[in-house]
């Protein structure tokens, strides 16, 4: 990733962060608040909590590949959850009642159909979140919906700014390249190219690779040894 890029990330993640917190401050007393999305290898992942206790629990499911977060972002519905450790929830939800948290609500995320994240509250006792608590949840899969959209459409900017930034060092580079191999073999701009190139070739090495090689070895060098033969031009 760019640097553009990863500062877009980061900003979301901070975000969803402040997001999660936030919420879990207007649902009131209850064990965290976590938002799970899928990375880009294809695992889930937290990319926002209000408490470390909500991203251990959510750990546990990852680890596990089992639980009410999972099922909500493979696209099998929500679910509210008044008791993990029922049996129903295998070692996921008694490793999650082991953690302290009994209860749990998750919401799945929506764009165009598609599930791209889950919202969760997660509460401390059996049966511990009620209606009102639940509909907050409801509320924060509908902000999260929001701030992915927006999110995307930040990030594409970004790699697009990053694609460009890398064209431009890219094409520097060679310039480079090519106006040391002219310097240094009296040759012109195309046969400058044409070597740089046929280097490439010769040794399986990307062109902007063999251009940092010449640049770096003899940019700065001086003398009448040569690189490059003489008398291409």
């Amino acid at each position: 990733m760019g640097q553009s890029s990863d500062a877009v990330i980061i900003l979301v993640a901070d975000h969803l962060d402040e997001l999660a917190r936030s919420v879990h401050d207007r649902v009131g007393a209850v064990a965290g608040v976590a938002v799970t999305m899928t990375s880009a290898d294809g695992d889930p992942t937290t990319v926002g909590a209000s408490t470390e206790l909500a991203r251990d629990v959510d750990r546990v499911q990852y680890d596990i590949g089992f639980g009410p977060c999972l099922r909500a972002l493979r696209g099998h519905g929500g679910a509210y959850v008044p008791d993990l450790a029922v049996d129903r929830w295998g070692a996921y939800g008694r490793a999650a009642a082991g953690l302290g948290v009994r209860c749990c609500v998750s919401i799945p995320v929506e764009r165009a159909g598609d599930v791209v994240a889950v919202a969760k509250v997660y509460a401390a006792e059996v049966d511990g979140l009620s209606p009102a608590q639940r509909q907050l949840a409801v509320e924060l899969a509908g902000e999260v919906a929001g701030s992915i959209g927006l999110a995307r459409t930040l990030t594409a900017q970004a790699y697009e700014l990053d694609d460009r930034a890398s064209a431009m060092d890219t094409r520097r580079v060679i310039d480079l390249a090519i106006g040391v191999i002219m310097e240094r073999a009296q040759c012109s701009a195309d046969v400058a190219f044409s070597t740089l190139k046929q280097q490439s070739q010769h040794t399986n090495t990307p062109v902007t690779a063999v251009a940092r090689m010449v640049v770096s070895a003899f940019g700065g060098a001086s003398g009448d040894a040569a690189p490059f033969d003489r008398g291409h031009g």
